[in-house]
């Protein structure tokens, strides 16, 4: 899939209160340094700002995009091939792209619960498989990856032969996906465990990072980790971390 190891994860440069230029920047020196895998979702305070950056990037048409959608949304009344299709169009539109490299789907119900997911998973199996699989032909979406909210939900739905991998949180305190990222293809989310396990005194907090980095890493079948990365002077603990992984 060529992911890069670490994805830029936008959701917070609207709160870090970044301008349009800061946000181009930030992207061009990422993608220098080999992070050319984005993570977006128009549910982000951030997108407008996100998707505005991106257009006046140089080298716009070499980012991967990982782009997260739910069918059902927590107010839809189940599953719908037309709805998550116009969210799949309205997003290839709003990044000016051909094809999501990988669909961050979910299954969503209010409130979040096993019960009625799972019901929609089984009761709409075939409306589910063959609208993601008319994704996938139509090439509109490389890959299909499911964020699954529980290990329950997991279990069932890698079991679709529609959907690739699992997409959720994985680090040191956050070990439920722990053996999914060992036997299915993953994408994790929350490295650092919300930033707990950078802070605090002792070894420097690059070092940490460059931890925390490496034990995602070693999950066999990691294939990206997600981070938010919200300013150039961020780039340089990657940097460094991206030195000492290739000597």
């Amino acid at each position: 899939m060529n992911l890069s190891s670490v994805t830029l994860g936008t959701m917070r440069f609207y709160d870090k209160s970044l301008t349009t230029n800061q946000v181009v920047e930030l992207i061009e020196n990422s993608f220098d340094l080999g992070i050319t895998t984005h993570h977006s979702s128009f549910e982000y305070s951030s997108y407008e700002l996100y998707t505005k950056a991106l257009k006046s990037f140089r080298c716009r048409a070499d980012i991967k995009h990982i782009v997260k959608l739910a069918s059902p949304h927590f107010e839809d009344d189940g599953f719908s091939a037309k709805i998550l299709i116009q969210r799949v169009e309205d997003q290839l539109r709003a990044l000016n792209i051909e094809q999501i490299d990988v669909l961050q789907w979910l299954v969503r119900s209010k409130p979040i619960n096993d019960k009625d997911r799972l019901a929609t998973l089984e009761n709409q199996r075939q409306e589910i498989k063959a609208c993601l699989s008319k994704l996938k032909k139509e090439g509109k979406v490389k890959s299909i990856f499911s964020f699954p909210y529980s290990t329950v939900f997991a279990k069932a739905v890698i079991n679709l032969e529609e959907v690739d991998g699992i997409i959720s949180y994985l680090n040191k305190e956050e070990l439920e996906y722990a053996s999914y990222a060992e036997k299915f293809p993953f994408i994790a989310i929350r490295p650092f465990f919300g930033g707990k396990l950078i802070q605090g005194e002792g070894i420097s907090r690059d070092n940490k990072i460059h931890d925390c980095l490496d034990f995602v890493r070693g999950h066999n079948a990691v294939l990206t980790q997600i981070v938010g990365i919200n300013s150039v002077e961020q780039l340089n603990t990657f940097r460094t971390y991206d030195k000492r992984m290739n000597k």
